[in-house]
């Protein structure tokens, strides 16, 4: 079972829907995808990664950096497992595009050091359109049900307007219940947010180690 498969089972029975009576794992699951997408945006993965420096280059692609939705602090020169390079420095830099880093300093690039880029990615949750790792704790997995909840209620809302329901009253009730776990979803995520930039450092928080 991929937590995908967990995942999504939280999510019926948020719905009381255990029996994909109406609600398929395919709707579900696009439900998962729009609630991953703010929670990407407001709450984003937090990677490292390491490039080597060639000399006198001061552009570097970052294309097959794997979800980078933006670069957030460079060190340079890095060696890894070098003692003298343990304690952080920071050095300017800028993107010239989505993908083109440039660094800023004052010093022709050296091939024998590299680049450490910290940056923010997009969340992955395995089992979902491919994904093999889960970068979702426990607390933003819980944030995620209540979002995939709310947009599949909203979606089943919409489908039964004009349909023979239990009730005229069904895509009314569909659409506020969704909206309830929409706004609780987007509470839950800025709160998560505040407390994570709660210090005097935004970025205060531990970063995994590099890919």
């Amino acid at each position: 079972m991929t937590d995908l498969d967990t995942l999504r089972d939280r999510v019926e029975g948020l719905l009381q829907d255990a029996g994909n009576e109406d609600w398929t794992a395919e709707e579900l699951d696009e439900a998962v995808r729009l609630a991953l997408a703010p929670l990407s945006t407001l709450l984003p993965a937090r990677a490292v990664t390491t490039l080597d420096a060639v000399d006198g280059q001061f552009e570097y692609d970052l294309s097959a950096v794997s979800g980078l939705s933006a670069v957030v602090e460079v060190w340079y020169p890095y060696l890894a497992g070098d003692a003298r390079f343990g304690r952080p420095h920071p050095v300017r830099w800028r993107m010239l595009d989505e993908a083109t880093l440039y660094l800023d300093v004052g010093l022709q690039p050296d091939a024998a050091y590299q680049v450490r880029v910290f940056y923010d990615r997009v969340h992955t949750l395995a089992g979902l359109d491919a994904a093999t790792q889960t970068t979702l704790n426990a607390q933003e997995q819980a944030v995620l049900v209540l979002g995939a909840a709310g947009y599949a209620a909203l979606a089943r809302g919409r489908a039964s307007i004009g349909q023979v329901n239990l009730g005229p009253d069904t895509p009314a009730r569909y659409a506020a219940w969704g909206e309830a776990r929409l706004k609780a979803f987007e509470q839950q995520v800025h709160a998560l947010t505040a407390s994570r930039h709660g210090g005097d450092d935004a970025r205060v928080g531990p970063w995994p180690t590099d890919e």
